[in-house]
């Protein structure tokens, strides 16, 4: 009897386990799924209207603004297209949203690489990018959006432009921007010159000067004020008394000053005298 009481209890056992398993099938829809569709590209509302067929939730993502994708437009999604989900599980969506507002991020004096990360980080495309001479090579000098220079914290509109990169490209080897040094005092001129890196530097005066360190200045150099020059080549300077470039400096203000009427009725003359020149030669 205890046989086959044991053996008509594990019979009930199988039976209400088989039961059990059958019941969770149903319940768990066991063996049935829907392949995720792709949405990329498509706008919110056709999006919505996939999933609503395939019997599929959703969460909408807001807070991302993409410049390569118009407003609405679908962004990422997950999980991925092609995956196997059940019905009624949630698919999250980031939507390209117009509210959302790309900020220039701090970029001014940093490695071109650099920028350029921070920039795609941020959503902001990069139109142009323009080398300029300066002595900081591969370094962000200013940013322009639509020809106009802009600081970092500009927020850009929804449907942005790409901004322009201004680039130190640097100076070739041993070469650098030949600074202005006239008008400068002789001990001034030389060490703004040697903090370019120009040592070699020879200087001449017009005539004897008392006391020159502070009483010369410089009216003359060679090669002239930003001129990429060769830091081995030697500067000129050509100095004069204080009193006598200030005395000079004032003449030709005076003389521009009255030549510029007798230069503009020579000029007249010169385009009456062209202009019967023109007559003569159709008649």
């Amino acid at each position: 009897m205890f046989i086959i009481n044991f053996i008509i209890a594990i019979l009930i056992l199988y039976k209400i386990t088989q039961l059990a398993l059958k019941w969770v099938d149903v319940y768990t829809k066991h063996g049935s799924y829907v392949v995720v569709p792709d949405l990329k590209g498509f706008t919110l509302s056709q999006s919505i209207s996939i999933l609503e067929k395939l019997r599929l939730k959703y969460n909408i993502d807001t807070s991302h603004y993409d410049p390569n994708f118009k407003i609405n437009q679908i962004i990422s999604f997950s999980p991925e297209a092609g995956d196997h989900v059940k019905e009624g599980r949630h698919i999250y969506i980031q939507v390209n949203s117009k509210l959302s507002q790309s900020v220039l991020p701090n970029i001014i004096n940093k490695d071109k690489r650099i920028a350029i990360k921070l920039l795609h980080a941020n959503h902001i495309s990069v139109k142009e990018i323009k080398y300029v001479h300066d002595m900081n090579k591969d370094t962000v000098l200013k940013v322009l959006y639509k020809k106009k220079s802009i600081q970092f914290g500009y927020r850009f509109p929804p449907n942005q432009d790409g901004i322009t990169l201004i680039i130190g490209k640097g100076y070739e080897k041993n070469n650098s921007s030949v600074p202005n040094v006239i008008g400068m005092t002789l001990r001034s001129a030389i060490y703004t010159l040697k903090s370019q890196l120009f040592n070699v530097i020879n200087f001449y005066y017009d005539h004897g000067i008392i006391n020159p360190d502070q009483n010369a200045k410089v009216y003359r150099q060679k090669p002239d004020p930003g001129v990429i020059y060769d830091n081995k080549k030697s500067i000129e300077l050509w100095l004069t008394s204080k009193e006598l470039l200030d005395h000079l400096i004032q003449i030709e203000e005076k003389d521009s000053k009255n030549k510029s009427p007798k230069i503009q009725i020579e000029e007249k003359d010169s385009k009456n005298k062209t202009e019967e020149k023109k007559k003569n030669r159709i008649k």
